[in-house]
């Protein structure tokens, strides 16, 4: 019976434990922003670019409607493409870090070994002469290593209150019912401009953000 009670209580912790890590929302380990401050405002962030072919078809969208937006870069894709990294921050939008690799089992890391990529990725923004502030890690997982990491970087930590799914096998219109249903004040909408239609679900988000009398 004693063994079972304890086997019990083992499984129960550990699902404690694999939710806190799993979900942004839980600040069991790091304490992440998932809502906007203005209570009238919507915040729309990008994650895992830059993309050669999507984030300049975005970056047009954000322009024609004069709404700024902040973008997670992948390390890894900012030495790739420094270009379009800079043509982001030419237009007025903010630049966080995403990682190097974007390995979710990497938030797993050693302590030493985790720094090691985040500040590798905050070096690939910052040698094009763009500030870093800003993290979002990989899937919204977080561990104490990323915490104890993003308070060393003196981060601050992005979650979300609108997941798009708009990396899964959807039709993009599915995917903009999804986010628009869900849209309200204090909003921060996740989506990915490596995806095909980013730029045409950004801007029906944005007409249908307007016309419930939200700014961006």
């Amino acid at each position: 019976m004693a063994i079972t009670i304890i086997l019990a209580i083992s499984l129960l912790a550990l699902a404690i434990v694999a939710y806190g890590s799993s979900n942004i929302h839980s600040g069991m380990f790091l304490e992440a922003k998932c809502s906007n401050t203005d209570s009238n405002k919507i915040l729309l962030t990008y994650d895992d670019g830059p993309d050669p072919i999507h984030t300049p078809k975005l970056l047009d969208v954000l322009d024609k409607y004069n709404v700024k937006a902040t973008f997670f870069m992948i390390g890894e894709k900012v030495d790739k493409y420094p270009e379009i990294v800079k043509e982001v921050h030419r237009r007025g939008h903010t630049i966080g870090n995403h990682t190097y690799f974007h390995n979710p089992w990497h938030n797993f890391y050693i302590h030493r070994k985790y720094m090691d990529e985040l500040k590798r990725a905050h070096a690939a923004v910052e040698n094009l002469g763009i500030p870093v502030a800003d993290f979002r890690p990989p899937l919204g997982i977080t561990t104490p290593t990323v915490a104890s990491a993003c308070t060393r970087m003196k981060y601050k930590v992005w979650g979300w209150s609108v997941r798009s799914f708009d990396t899964m096998d959807k039709p993009r219109e599915e995917v903009l019912k999804r986010v628009v249903k869900r849209l309200k004040p204090n909003s921060i909408v996740l989506l990915h401009d490596r995806m095909e239609g980013v730029d045409y679900l950004t801007e029906e988000i944005i007409k249908a953000a307007q016309q419930k009398g939200l700014s961006i």
